[in-house]
């Protein structure tokens, strides 16, 4: 009778825990760093941070170790005194070898009397083990986990412990999870094109177009407000963003606290293709961090890095073109790069090439905006045909016409401007219909264009003309051209 009262007032107990707002916590213990083959909070940088085991590492030597653990009930709360089940389950991992009660332990001075023993599972390769936890005494708040485990290939690990009396009834909130190894990526390539780039060091600086506000025409870069101001660019110089490979280094390659090293990249090789015309003649350049290309060949230029590929580890490093020493035209043109990198096969994977774009070198001009165009298939529905006419009421002939869907019913903008046509003759047209967009821009739907050509403001005439299936045709003004549209747009035409 006294025995069957003690567990319905263990059990009264249990509930009342139950019912509270709280929860055990499952947490790293710090048993100070060092400790061979086991991770402790010294090692992860605090209780409730993972171990930040590389991505890239390939076979992790050693494949496992004895990760350090604490389990700790809320509100300085204790274990009842009756049994308790406690599982242990493993995401991503295994346990490397038979685990044992001895895997679980208490402080003996708080819990003299604490006993664990496997009730189930915990075979080596599982990843889950019950214990029955037993004898705990008034003041027995926590227990620790010893658990040898082997990560899965480039998996985080978690560990998640669930207390419960045997009847099933839940304990301090039941179940705590505690992410113990997370993969970072310890190496990535960061290509940065953008104006004004948010990236500390990064990015393209100014707008760089050539112009035709200096003659000859196009051979210089604008420099002023909204082109080029801060150094080094200047009328032959660019800077088209920057190239770096980020390594971090507060990540582990492997299970024995080997950090992540710059030096474990050991080779790099980066190219970048676009148009080098107006910059690999007599007394141009093109540069990444200082360093002129080892090759130009057609339209890539390459940078070979085997001596010193800690340059490229070392920050963003600008790419820069400076342009001949002759007066040549500066061609429109993207630039894209590729960054291969070689890292050391002793400790990692290797990782395919990345590919991203630098700033575009475009022409000044004049630009149209044309809202609300369509593509053949939506003026088919509709039976309505779109005609653009660009005049050239200059006395020279203007450079190449480009068109650019800005916005798109079918949500798919084209990524840069196309050519649409190759120039404008003096005192002469180009006529674009809803068909010319459509080839060149594909099926946009419905959407506004950006029409532009190389050649100034006062020089274009632009109008829109909306044909309907019975041959009318009405007159409809757009854009931004010449004395009675407005704003006068004189600028970067891309």
């Amino acid at each position: 009778m006294t025995k069957n009262f003690l567990l319905a007032a263990s059990a009264l107990s249990v509930l009342a825990f139950a019912g509270a707002a709280s929860a055990h916590e499952l947490t790293y213990r710090d048993n100070g760093g060092g400790n061979v083959g086991a991770i402790d909070a010294t090692d992860t940088g605090g209780t409730s941070e993972p171990y930040s085991l590389a991505q890239e590492a390939s076979t992790i030597s050693p494949a496992s170790a004895v990760f350090l653990l604490a389990d700790t009930l809320s509100g300085g709360s204790s274990l009842p005194s009756g049994n308790v089940l406690l599982n242990i389950t493993v995401a991503g991992g295994t346990f490397q070898g038979s685990v044992t009660g001895g895997n679980i332990t208490a402080d003996p001075a708080a819990c003299p009397t604490f006993t664990a023993t496997i009730s189930s599972g915990g075979a080596p390769g599982s990843n889950t083990v019950t214990y029955i936890i037993s004898n705990s005494s008034a003041g027995c708040s926590a227990f620790n986990l010893n658990l040898p485990i082997r990560p899965n290939a480039a998996s985080p690990v978690s560990v998640t412990t669930v207390l419960e009396t045997e009847a099933g009834t839940p304990i301090d909130g039941r179940v705590s999870t505690l992410q113990i190894v997370d993969r970072p990526s310890a190496f990535d390539v960061v290509i940065d094109g953008a104006i004004n780039s948010p990236l500390a060091g990064g990015g393209a600086l100014g707008d760089t177009f050539a112009t035709l506000t200096v003659l000859p025409v196009y051979t210089t870069f604008f420099v002023g407000a909204n082109g080029h101001t801060t150094a080094p660019e200047t009328a032959t110089v660019g800077q088209l963003g920057t190239i770096q490979l980020t390594v971090d280094t507060t990540a582990y390659r492997d299970l024995a606290l080997n950090s992540v090293a710059a030096t474990d990249v050991v080779d790099t090789t980066t190219t970048v293709v676009g148009n080098w015309t107006a910059f690999d003649g007599a007394g141009g350049d093109v540069e990444l961090g200082g360093v002129s290309a080892t090759d130009i060949t057609g339209t890539t230029a390459t940078f070979e890095d085997t001596a010193s590929p800690v340059a490229l580890t070392g920050g963003p490093l600008p790419f820069v073109v400076t342009r001949e020493t002759a007066a040549v035209a500066i061609p429109t043109s993207n630039y894209e790069a590729t960054v291969a990198y070689t890292l050391d096969s002793t400790f990692y994977n290797q990782e395919a090439p990345v590919v991203g774009a630098l700033e575009r070198i475009g022409r000044d001009g004049t630009n149209v905006v044309f809202p609300w165009l369509n593509d053949s298939t939506v003026s088919g529905q509709s039976g309505t045909t779109n005609r653009i006419r660009l005049g050239n009421v200059g006395g020279v002939a203007a450079g190449p016409v480009y068109a650019e869907v800005l916005n798109s019913s079918a949500g798919l903008p084209t990524a840069a401007p196309v050519q649409i046509a190759p120039g404008i003759p003096a005192g002469g047209e180009v006529r674009i219909s809803t068909a010319d967009l459509t080839a060149a821009l594909g099926n946009f739907g419905r959407g506004d264009v950006r029409i532009s050509v190389e050649a100034p403001a006062t020089a274009i005439t632009a109008r829109r003309y909306l044909q309907t299936a019975n041959g009318g045709i009405t007159e409809l003004s757009s854009g931004t051209v010449a004395s009675d549209q407005t704003p006068a747009d004189l600028t970067d035409v891309e």
